[in-house]
């Protein structure tokens, strides 16, 4: 009786311990991952809507629809980072040369950025923040 008793301690220690990782860890950083990526995938659009051979009415119109995500993903990942991720990734993030407010920054500009050669330089910019 005294071993089964033990045994249900233990797993109740080890499912909470379980639980506190993955939602205060593991969570954070699988959505910080895939905002990052849904960033890097939009910012490759957003380029290629600048290489458009039509750039009539509908032009504008999409290039402010993709500004307009890029505009709410990096809202998301710096809340992301800000928010919600535990501070050893934070710390590892930085060690690897990773900085979410820079990024934020450099995507804000790209934002409102309407120029071809600008937009293209400052996703150099951003690719060279992003380890990309």
């Amino acid at each position: 009786m005294t071993s089964l008793i033990l045994s249900v301690i233990a797993c109740f220690f080890l499912g909470s311990f379980g639980y506190v990782i993955v939602q205060f860890w593991a969570r954070p950083i699988f959505k910080y991952r895939s905002i990052r990526k849904r960033v890097i995938r939009n910012l490759v659009d957003y380029l290629n809507s600048f290489n458009q051979e039509d750039k009539g009415e509908n032009f504008h119109g999409i290039i402010n629809r993709r500004a307009e995500e890029m505009r709410r993903y990096t809202m998301e990942l710096t809340e992301c980072f800000n928010s919600s991720l535990p501070a050893w990734y934070k710390m590892l993030l930085r060690g690897r040369g990773e900085f979410p407010e820079e990024i934020a920054n450099h995507l804000m500009d790209l934002y409102n950025t309407r120029n071809n050669n600008h937009a293209r330089n400052r996703m150099e910019k951003i690719r060279q923040v992003f380890k990309v």
